[in-house]
């Protein structure tokens, strides 16, 4: 476990009334300057925590999706639902969706379509919307 990075990640689940917007936003800037590729379980299991509320899955989902990319699609899509559930628009998480079928389309497009075909995979529909990017 990467120390700095659970550091970090109290300061973005700790109350407004510890921390502001500001330093909840650097707390996240900093995740994304020290997180590597080694850190990326680390960093699905904190998008999994209850902890979250639909802002911390959104800035954990930044790092996620440069790191990770294609790999770490379901996670993602799942931070989406859950957002999603919760009443809010996602535009960030649609925007990382959207930068990984981008940089990589043709692993993203292989993912996604691994996915679809899966039976217990329920977001098929955002998948094939996603797919429409991977050109």
């Amino acid at each position: 476990m990467n120390d700095a990075i659970a550091k970090e990640l109290e300061v973005l689940w700790a109350d407004f009334d510890k921390y502001d917007v500001n330093q909840k936003l650097d707390s996240s800037e900093r995740i994304g300057q020290i997180a590597t590729k080694e850190d990326l379980p680390q960093l699905i299991s904190a998008l999994k925590s209850e902890r979250n509320d639909f802002w911390t899955r959104e800035l954990l989902a930044h790092p996620i999706s440069e790191l990770g990319g294609s790999k770490y699609l379901q996670e993602l899509f799942d931070a989406l639902e859950k957002n999603y559930e919760e009443g809010h628009d996602n535009d960030n998480l649609n925007f990382f969706l959207t930068e990984i079928a981008d940089s990589e389309p043709q692993l993203c497009k292989k993912e996604l379509l691994r996915l679809i075909d899966s039976s217990n995979f329920k977001y098929k529909n955002r998948a094939k919307w996603l797919l429409e990017f991977c050109d």
